[in-house]
């Protein structure tokens, strides 16, 4: 009888662990006694399934159990966490638009202030005469010109004279020829750069076209002016002592949100 019983909970053990919940797991007893006289583990429909003996002694260890608080509980704190959520993207998404729209201005100030990516200067600059008289001892420096239009903008646009040359410290007038090749009114607008890029803080334009609409009429010609000066601290940048040409590059794109 004791390796009977033995042997039932170590049954009863498995079915647990294994979740057999199909399986009805009894001592069946013999009529007329009160013991058991077999320890045999057995498959009826009339036993207590085991999973719902754990179910009763899990729902005894809380007596004040409220199924109806319990998933207001858990409804409440999925609701927090949800909305919690929610408030850090859309603070990440206006985050990121306001940064997306205060970038191009502040990118274009910056490159007009220091000359970055090639950007000629064109912040003014108060000088005496004597700042800008030109260098004569210095070696000439060849700047040249070129203009290209984008794809989406029905132009023509090229420089009207293909290089020039200075001295630091001389100021210098180039002209650019715009023309619209299409049958209605076209809004554009130019962005420049100096190459190479280091001599770009050097570089100031005193009067130019560039990130200014201009629109042109059908089959409209007009002519660009540019004014500028190589800065004569150039003549004391040791960097600056292999570069003797330096281009000035526009190029046209369609105004967004014209015609």
């Amino acid at each position: 009888m004791v390796v009977g019983i033995g042997l039932l909970r170590g049954a009863c053990s498995r079915a647990i662990a294994t979740n057999i919940s199909a399986a009805r797991l009894c001592i069946y007893r013999y009529p007329g006694t009160s013991g058991p006289t077999s320890a045999i583990t057995r498959l009826s429909a009339t036993c207590r399934p085991i999973h719902t003996s754990i179910l009763l002694k899990q729902t005894q260890k809380r007596p004040n159990f409220n199924p109806q608080e319990e998933y207001r509980r858990h409804y409440e704190h999925a609701r927090r966490k949800n909305l919690t959520g929610i408030l850090y993207v859309s603070s990440f998404v206006i985050i990121f638009l306001g940064i997306s729209y205060a970038a191009v201005p502040l990118y274009r100030l910056l490159c007009k202030r220091t000359g970055f990516m090639g950007t000629p200067k064109t912040e003014p600059v108060v000088r005496d005469i004597e700042s800008l008289r030109p260098l004569e001892n210095h070696r000439k420096l060849r700047i040249t010109f070129s203009g290209q239009v984008s794809t989406q903008l029905n132009w023509s646009f090229k420089p009207e004279q293909r290089q020039v040359t200075v001295v630091p410290g001389e100021t210098a007038l180039a002209f650019f020829k715009a023309y619209n090749k299409s049958d209605k009114p076209i809004v554009g607008v130019a962005t420049y750069n100096v190459i190479p890029e280091q001599a770009a803080p050097y570089f100031n334009k005193i009067q130019c076209f560039c990130f200014d609409e201009q629109q042109l009429d059908p089959r409209e010609e007009i002519d660009m002016p540019v004014f500028f000066f190589i800065d004569p601290e150039f003549a004391e940048d040791p960097l600056m002592d292999d570069i003797d040409t330096i281009t000035l590059s526009y190029t046209f794109f369609k105004s967004a949100g014209r015609q």
